[in-house]
């Protein structure tokens, strides 16, 4: 599987959206941090078995399955949530092409770089690759949005059958331009 310095590019590049079903994607570091943040929160799964972020946490899948001869490159290499990914197993599956959007979405990488300088010392060696690779590919640390994610993240623990795809969104829209 590509190293993490590719799959921040692709998710990048791809503005933290499934290129399989559209919907937005969350980076689990930033979870995992806002959790640390905020006490109560607890939506953050290590092994991402819990709902009801699991389903939305960004994973880079291949187009071509590796099993098909599928390489680690980055025009076989897309932006996938967890259910497309393993929906998909090792057949090719359809892909949308990376769409403009009219909002900006990070997957909230920037709350995390700006997490991470806060709770350094609780980081793990996945997660400084992580606030590497996103820092070299442009995102930029903010906390313009934390209190709208909060927000946005507690509801949702409160009513997990909320609709997740209009709070994402909303909370797209609410980010300051550049953040």
């Amino acid at each position: 599987m590509a190293n993490v310095n590719t799959k921040a590019h692709v998710l990048v590049r791809d503005g933290f959206a499934c290129r399989l079903c559209g919907a937005l994607l969350l980076l689990p570091q930033a979870i995992k941090l806002l959790d640390r943040q905020v006490p109560g929160l607890d939506l953050y799964d290590a092994h991402g078995k819990t709902e009801p972020l699991r389903s939305r946490w960004a994973t880079v899948d291949h187009v071509i399955p590796e099993i098909q001869g599928g390489m680690d490159t980055l025009d076989n290499l897309v932006a996938c949530c967890v259910v497309c990914n393993s929906r998909k197993g090792g057949t090719v599956g359809p892909r949308r092409e990376a769409q403009t959007r009219a909002i900006a979405w990070d997957g909230l990488s920037s709350l995390f770089l700006e997490l991470a300088s806060t709770h350094a010392r609780h980081l793990s060696g996945e997660d400084k690759r992580w606030r590497d690779a996103l820092g070299r590919e442009g995102i930029e640390a903010s906390l313009a949005h934390l209190q709208a994610a909060v927000d946005i993240l507690q509801t949702l623990k409160r009513d997990p059958g909320m609709d997740l795809d209009a709070r994402l969104s909303f909370l797209a829209r609410s980010m300051p331009e550049g953040a």
